[in-house]
């Protein structure tokens, strides 16, 4: 029964020490790109079709799109925010939680309304760092949207599973008061 007890108290130790570890940045800036995309002028934004294209991947979702001129778009975009700052040829997105994405697949795209698009494989980020992003079309143009596609895994939010080892931890209490 100790050896229960010590079990669900180090998983809800380890729990805690997730919750606890702030979010780091990944800094990403044009040289680091995986593809960089110049079709000329008029130059139309990528969808998910394209972005699976370009690296050899199907089936790709809008999961988080911001606009510099306002306005998110995508299936997360109430857990993350983006500032743009400069002309904008920078800009930091965040997360707000309490979801994030899991990428096992998961692809940025960094545009300009007439300059290259700049792709990222973003499949190591863990979807909690901030994705800050620098030095984009310095001497013309400027950032008009983000925007990250991907294959997302949904996981359990962290308050289910902190509920789940409270629950637990009450199950071995009960228990211990029965026998």
């Amino acid at each position: 029964m100790n050896n229960i007890i010590k079990s669900l108290t180090s998983f809800v130790g380890v729990l805690a020490l997730f919750w606890s570890l702030s979010a780091s940045a990944l800094l990403l800036g044009p040289g680091d790109a995986d593809v960089v995309h110049d079709p000329g002028s008029p130059n139309p934004a990528l969808d998910a079709e394209d972005v699976a294209a370009f690296f050899g991947t199907s089936a790709l979702s809008l999961l988080y799109k911001a606009n510099f001129e306002g306005g998110e778009d995508g299936s997360y975009q109430s857990f993350y925010s983006t500032a743009f700052t400069g002309d904008p040829n920078n800009a930091l997105i965040t997360w707000d939680g309490p979801d994030w994405i899991i990428c096992p697949e998961c692809y940025l795209v960094v545009k300009d309304g007439s300059q290259p698009q700049y792709l990222y494989d973003l499949g190591s980020w863990n979807g909690q760092d901030n994705l800050d992003l620098q030095g984009f079309y310095p001497n013309q143009g400027a950032i008009s949207h983000v925007a990250i596609f991907g294959k997302a895994v949904s996981v359990p939010e962290p308050g289910t599973l902190g509920l789940l080892g409270l629950g637990l931890i009450g199950l071995v209490r009960l228990r211990r008061k029965v026998l």
